[in-house]
């Protein structure tokens, strides 16, 4: 197809990934090695090591240090993310942008948006608690 590029992730152009023998373990170091080289992407490590996707997670879940090291990198990949975003919020004036993060991020400065509606509708409830209470009363 035009405009895809004719080869599988994690490979270079014009190489094939090598499968693995069955049954022949795979280097848990080197599974650490490339979950730190693609920040958590089960899959490309998969296709590095030419494997699928299924059977680097198993071996993640059997490893205690391994899942870890996976949970870690993914919370350095949302971090870089959250920063990018900050970022883009303050360069750009991103107003909607700006308004997402101040709702869920700073919703212990008050920032909370259920907050902001809880208020509203005290108020509306106030102000038609006080009409019906008018109505109710004859003037004298």
């Amino acid at each position: 197809m035009a405009g895809f590029p004719s080869v599988k992730k994690g490979n270079k152009i014009g190489q094939v990934a090598k499968r693995p023998h069955p049954g022949v373990a795979l280097d848990q170091k080197l599974i650490a090695k490339l979950i730190i080289e693609h920040t958590g992407n089960l899959s490309r490590v998969a296709d590095t090591l030419g494997s699928c996707r299924g059977v680097i997670r198993r071996i993640v879940d059997k490893n205690p240090e391994l899942g870890e090291l996976l949970r870690q990198q993914r919370e350095r990949q949302l971090d870089q993310l959250e920063q990018s975003c900050f970022e883009r919020a303050i360069e750009e004036k991103d107003t909607t942008l700006q308004l997402f993060l101040l709702k869920t991020q700073g919703k212990s400065r008050g920032y909370d948006q259920n907050e902001a509606q809880n208020a509203a509708k005290d108020i509306a409830t106030a102000a038609f608690d006080f009409i019906i209470s008018k109505q109710n009363k004859p003037t004298v």
